[in-house]
């Protein structure tokens, strides 16, 4: 095995000297706004497949009324219906504890924080499965090696208004790109713009940063680069233009070792006696697709 927390490893975090009552998370992202935004789709998988389909219809005006002839015969209209699918994989994750590193760290690294790390990195995975999906949008806006720009940004918004893309839009983007649109707004004159800056919010160092121009802007590390590393491909988008889908492994409930995350996967405890040692694992199936190209956009700009 690899990577298993041993007393050797664990120095930092049991010491010598008395050690401050707080202990510093190492820097994630563990805000789940994203996923909670009504342009976000999430989709329950269903035992039986790994497979979900989400399917579509053109309905709601998608077909306009054809001109008439007074006396003739109404031709039938086709009715256009697709569907896309998202392909569930398991993903997980293990921290293999040595019991005299558990003992060192007690109090610091407990089975009831890994318990809630476990949800979280779910999360974030689902986050980030999504992240990438956005990256690769067939419609885009492209400035390689150039900084994403307002009117970049706006450039992607007009994708979307052309294709009929309605609903509340959002954006991922990663936080070099929402630097650099912070640096264009300064250079422009856009901060002192009350009208332009309408319903936005002051952009703090969390990952919402407020509706701008109509669209909620998020930010994440889980971003994906593109163009060899040279830059960073967000995206924009509506609800139905990405969905995530999940499922959780099941529980023997007779398995006391092993608890439900929700829907969302799970977390379970197994001893192994003959190491000393435990291990904490996180279990979850999860997928992300692009699923109506014409309701999203990516946005690659430089790195």
């Amino acid at each position: 095995m690899a990577n298993e927390v041993l007393p050797s490893s664990v120095g930092d975090l049991s010491l010598a000297a008395l050690l401050a009552p707080e202990v510093l998370m190492l820097a994630a992202n563990k805000e789940d706004v994203i996923l909670s935004h009504p342009a976000f789709m999430r989709v329950a998988g269903i035992p039986g497949s790994n497979v979900v389909k989400v399917s579509h219809v053109g309905l709601m005006g998608y077909d306009l009324l054809a001109s008439t002839t007074a006396g003739s015969e109404i031709s039938n209209t086709a009715l256009t219906d697709g569907s896309s699918s998202i392909t569930l994989a398991r993903r997980a994750k293990r921290y293999n504890m040595d019991d005299l590193a558990k003992y060192m760290v007690a109090g610091t690294v407990s089975p009831e924080l890994l318990a809630q790390d476990a949800l979280v990195s779910i999360v974030q995975t689902m986050v980030s499965l999504a992240a990438t999906a956005g990256s690769g949008f067939s419609n885009s806006v492209a400035t390689s090696g150039v900084n994403l720009t307002w009117s970049t940004f706006l450039g992607a918004k007009a994708k979307l208004l052309v294709n009929n893309a309605t609903g509340q839009a959002m954006a991922i983007l990663h936080p070099v790109q929402w630097a650099d649109l912070e640096a264009d707004a300064l250079a422009n004159g856009i901060s002192s713009d009350a009208a332009i800056l309408a319903g936005a919010v002051t952009a703090g160092l969390g990952a919402y940063k407020g509706r701008w121009f109509g669209v909620d802007i998020f930010t994440s590390q889980h971003v994906p680069t593109a163009n060899a590393g040279a830059d960073r491909a967000g995206c924009m988008f509506v609800r139905g233009g990405l969905v995530v889908g999940y499922a959780a492994p099941e529980v023997d409930s007779a398995n006391g070792n092993a608890v439900a995350l929700g829907d969302f996967g799970a977390f379970e405890k197994v001893r192994q006696g003959e190491y000393g040692a435990t291990s904490y694992i996180t279990h979850s199936f999860i997928g992300a697709a692009v699923s109506v190209e014409n309701f999203g956009c990516s946005i690659v700009t430089d790195a």
